[in-house]
């Protein structure tokens, strides 16, 4: 009897782990939440019948491919139709890898290799998303975005120079106008004038020329500026290279020992930026952002590198930090 009551627990042990067992292989349904005979899919670690996994969109089951927005799953054609981002340049749909730049706009990568940016505002030229654009005889690409604003006529600069020199001393940078002059001239002229320091990414040149003048036994050294700008842009671009070269010319008037480049630049950068941060037009914005997100080891890290140690602080801080100090 003790061996018989024993046989009959072992075998209630056994089936009670094969219904276990059974319960923990059932597979369910995401969909109908039925259990599963057969064949099924996995998709996002959720078991469908293959007929079940449908496209949200036109309720077909899905074979093959499939995307996946808010949630919710399609089939590729209904996706590409529908549902995925449209390329701002060519408005084909955007199914793969893409890029967006720093306007937000979205667009395959082969377009990089294929159409032009913007000298001025770095945009791609098209005509979704510039309406086109122009070349001009120096080899620059301007979008008619910035074209259509474009100052043409040098009178504009010099007005802007004061402008600026004017908004630049009511945060403590005093630079006397007498010995400022400003110059709009193309790429060729700018390229001549900046002595072998020219990029394709600069937008103006400071040249600074020393005189001496002998009065008997004493000498008397004096200094003028001459900014040259790029012509043919937009007031706001105008304005930023302005403020960027007028720090050079208080760094030449003010600084006795030689800047490391990613210092005077970074500095420079910084000036043009605490110029425009309470400009809240598109132009002034576009032109911070492109400041911030420079990829060059002396405008954009120099730049940022002076930004984080100066932001918040009263401009006379870096002003004095310049005139001690050869690199930060």
């Amino acid at each position: 009897m003790r061996l018989l009551k024993i046989y009959k627990i072992l075998v209630f042990i056994i089936l009670l782990f094969q219904i276990n067992e059974i319960n923990a292989q059932e597979v369910k349904c995401n969909a109908c939440n039925k259990v599963i005979e057969g064949k099924y899919i996995i998709v996002d670690g959720n078991a469908y019948h293959p007929n079940h996994f449908v496209c949200a969109k036109c309720n077909r089951s899905i074979n093959g491919n499939y995307y996946k927005k808010d949630g919710k799953y399609f089939d590729a054609q209904c996706y590409a139709n529908s549902e995925a981002p449209k390329c701002s340049v060519c408005d084909k749909p955007l199914t793969g890898k893409y890029l967006t730049d720093l306007y937000g706009l979205k667009y395959h990568p082969h377009h990089e290799n294929e159409i032009h940016r913007c000298d001025n505002c770095n945009m791609l030229i098209s005509q979704n998303t510039t309406k086109g654009g122009v070349k001009y005889s120096d080899g620059r690409y301007i979008c008619n975005i910035c074209k259509k604003k474009a100052v043409t006529t040098e009178t504009e600069y010099t007005r802007s120079l004061s402008k600026i020199i004017s908004g630049l001393k009511n945060y403590g940078l005093n630079i006397n106008l007498n010995n400022v002059e400003v110059h709009a001239v193309d790429r060729n002229k700018l390229k001549n004038v900046s002595d072998g320091k020219y990029s394709n990414s600069a937008r103006g040149y400071c040249l600074t020329t020393v005189k001496e003048s002998n009065w008997g036994l004493s000498s008397k050294i004096t200094k003028s500026h001459s900014i040259y700008v790029l012509d043919k842009v937009p007031p706001k671009y105008i304005e930023a290279t302005l403020a960027h070269e007028l720090m050079h010319v208080w760094i030449n008037e003010n600084v006795e020992h030689k800047l490391s480049s990613k210092l005077e630049e970074g500095s420079c950068n910084f000036i043009a930026y605490t110029y425009m941060k309470s400009d809240y037009s598109v132009d002034a914005q576009n032109i911070i952002k492109q400041m911030k997100d420079n990829p060059d080891p002396i405008y954009g890290d120099g730049f940022r590198k002076v930004y984080s140690n100066f932001k918040g602080k009263y401009l006379s801080e870096l002003l004095n930090y310049l005139k001690r100090y050869k690199t930060l």
